[in-house]
Order: C-alpha cells, then structure tokens, then sequence
C-alpha cells in the first residue's frame, strides 16, 4: 500500500480527530491526574490495533512492529498530555468542565495530531522498515513538571535511536515549519527569595529594617545581571514575576518575598550567571540589613536538537510543506520544555509548528483565551508520517 494512502485515512478521520481534540479540551487533567485522557486514548489505539502499555503513571507507550519483523532500532514520536492549572476565558461550547483547568498549551491538539499520527501508520504498517513507538507523556508542565524524565526513567526510549516531538508555536505564521540544530528551548532555573527584616510603624522608617524597601533594590539589582552583565553576548533573560509584601498602608512588614526565572542556553554562562544571582542577593541584603533566604529551583534542562535529527525534520518538512514554508527563524526560544529530558536520553529533534493567523491576534500559549487550531491537526500530522517516512524508508 502506497504512502498516499496515509493522506487519505487522515482525510477520512479528520473530523472524528476534532471531536476528539474538543472532547480533550472540555475534560482536560492536570499532570500525573489525566486518567480520562488516558483512557480515551487508549481507547483509539486499540481501536487501531495498538498493545498501548502504561508508562509515568497516566502516560502511554505503543509500539507498531514492521511486518519483516526488523531488529533495528525504534524511531519515536512523542505528544504530551496535560493541561494548566488555568481558569478558561472563552465561550467556546467545548470550554473547560474543570474549573481552574485548561488546555491553554495545545497539548489537547498534539494528542489529537499523535492519534491521527497513529491510524494511519496502522495501515502503513508493511511500508515500515523498523517500529515506530508513540509516546503519551504526561505532566510536561512545569507546575507538576517533569513526565519526561519519568518515561525516560521507566524505559520508554529503550530500544530507541532517536526521537521526535512538535508544539504549535501561535507566534509563527499558521502552517509554517520551524526547526534548527542545536539548543532551541533553554534551561530553566526558578528564584525563590524571601527578606525578613523588622517590621513596625509606617511613619517610624528609622526603628525598622523594612523589607519593602530592600525588595524593591533587589528586583533592580537582580534584572543588571543580564541587561548590564552581559553584553553583547546576551543568551539570557531574568525576569522577577511575583512580588509579596505587608497587608496595609501604615504598617511596615516584618518580611517581603519575590519569585523569578532565569533561563539560558549554554551551561558555562547558566553557572555564571547563578553564582552571579548569589552574589547580588547577598550584597544588597547585607546593604539594607535584612536577612536572604535564597533558593534556587532547577527546571527543565536546555534543549538540544541533534545536528542529524534535525536535518531529517527539515527534509521531510520541506518535502510535505514546501521550502519556502520551513526554516530556522525566531529560534531558539527562551520558553522550556521536558522533551530535553528525551532529547538527552537519544538524538532528537523538536520542531514548531507556525498557528499564528495573518490579519488577526492569536492569543499566545498559556493565555487564557488560548485555543490549539484544529486545521494544524492534518498538517502537523502529515509531518510527522513524512519523518517516519524519511527514517523508516
């Protein structure tokens, strides 16, 4: 059976695999707690004739083995899962059931763009010259992060050479193809920073040693890192996110507290920079006299997309999609992602697909009005089906 008929059975399932996509959205499950989405998608693939076992709890691995019965190694595609821990703004009729949870990242779309992945290599399976494994991963988000490193742990890439995974990028053009060699997500470290001084009367400054004021020197003195350290270097960015502080106008606290993200792409200038975030905090809480109590979180590690994997994405994207529609622009991206953790593991590439819509605003991933673009699910399929093609000729 030719490869076109992939096409074809993608054009046959595509409105069931919206239904499904829209049924994803409406019950969506944070991470380590999808169940219902477990369920559903194992519901399909044993439709399809997969053997899907469990793996990181409520995350997924099928295999399709090729009719010759190749001993080669695997190739591997992978879609998250989870939702947010977000309180949806839409009057969709498919809006989130779960109040404060939301699939406001896509990964609603990249199940349903990985089942429809699924049929239809099903029926190509005497095409295949080695397996082709689907991985259902779990808890990417950093809220309840890291399903990655879980499935790694739990074997999920074992008998695998190489790995590949997609997420739709709403600051691209829709439809269009990002994918570079190299680090293309960065590693990200979390600043939790609490003050305690001594608190008292608003209007009595000089008997207090007030947080407040030391908080706010410490925001300014923490973003010189990399706007005034750096250079022209760049390959940063901190940004303080949440400041915490006293309940009322005329009471000095006894504390304040801020959190922040620090995120790079080169592993020399990440220690340099954090032992940069030490130095700092120290300095400006022995100058204001208050007490530091810093902690510093490790996220998701820097992302690196393998030269060769890659160069398989670009050929085959640029195969399906056009040269003109596939290129290296706007990357890498300072965002983060637990795919490192597979990409570590095995050679791998993670590719952007553009959903960005000319002449109007596309909310951005993890805004609230956010909605993954049903007319990506074919596209961003047929990718994926064209790097099996490429690897698995």
């Amino acid at each position: 059976m030719p490869w076109t008929r992939s096409d074809e059975l993608l054009d046959e399932l595509e409105e069931r695999l919206v239904e499904v996509r829209r049924d994803l959205h409406k019950y969506p499950e944070l991470g380590f707690e999808e169940h219902r989405t477990q369920a559903l998608l194992r519901a399909w693939l044993q439709e399809f004739g997969y053997e899907p076992r469990d793996c990181a709890g409520t995350g997924l691995v099928a295999d399709l083995e090729p009719e010759t019965g190749s001993q080669l190694p695997a190739i591997a595609l992978r879609a998250d899962i989870d939702a947010l821990p977000i309180q949806e703004v839409s009057d969709l009729p498919y809006r989130s059931e779960h109040a404060g949870v939301a699939h406001k990242c896509g990964h609603d779309g990249h199940a349903a763009v990985m089942l429809g992945v699924a049929a239809a290599l099903a029926s190509m399976r005497g095409q295949l010259s080695r397996r082709v494994r689907l991985l259902f991963q779990p808890a990417e988000e950093g809220v309840k992060g890291g399903g990655g490193q879980v499935m790694v742990a739990e074997g999920a890439l074992e008998g695998v050479s190489e790995v590949y995974g997609m997420h739709n990028w709403p600051g691209f053009p829709f439809g269009e193809l990002r994918i570079a060699p190299g680090p293309v997500m960065a590693e990200e470290h979390t600043i939790l920073l609490r003050l305690d001084g001594k608190g008292g009367h608003a209007s009595q400054p000089q008997t207090c040693r007030d947080p407040v004021a030391a908080i706010a020197q410490m925001v300014t003195a923490l973003n010189s890192i990399t706007s005034r350290g750096m250079g022209h270097v760049g390959g940063a960015v901190l940004s303080i996110s949440c400041i915490q502080a006293g309940d009322t106008h005329n009471v000095i606290p006894g504390f304040a507290s801020l959190e922040g993200t620090l995120r790079c792409f080169d592993e020399n200038l990440r220690d340099r920079l954090l032992e940069r975030v030490r130095e700092v905090v120290a300095g400006v809480a022995s100058a204001m006299q208050v007490e530091a109590d810093l902690q510093l979180e490790r996220g998701f590690p820097i992302l690196h997309n393998d030269k060769a994997c890659a160069e398989h994405v670009r050929v085959a994207a640029e195969r399906r999609l056009g040269a003109d529609r596939v290129s290296a622009e706007g990357l890498p991206l300072v965002a983060s992602e637990d795919f490192s953790y597979l990409a570590q593991a095995v050679p791998g590439a993670y590719f952007f697909m553009g959903a960005g819509r000319e002449g109007r605003e596309t909310p951005s991933c993890h805004h609230p009005e956010f909605d993954f673009d049903d007319e990506l699910i074919p596209i961003a399929a047929r990718v994926f089906l064209e790097v099996v093609r490429e690897r698995c000729p």
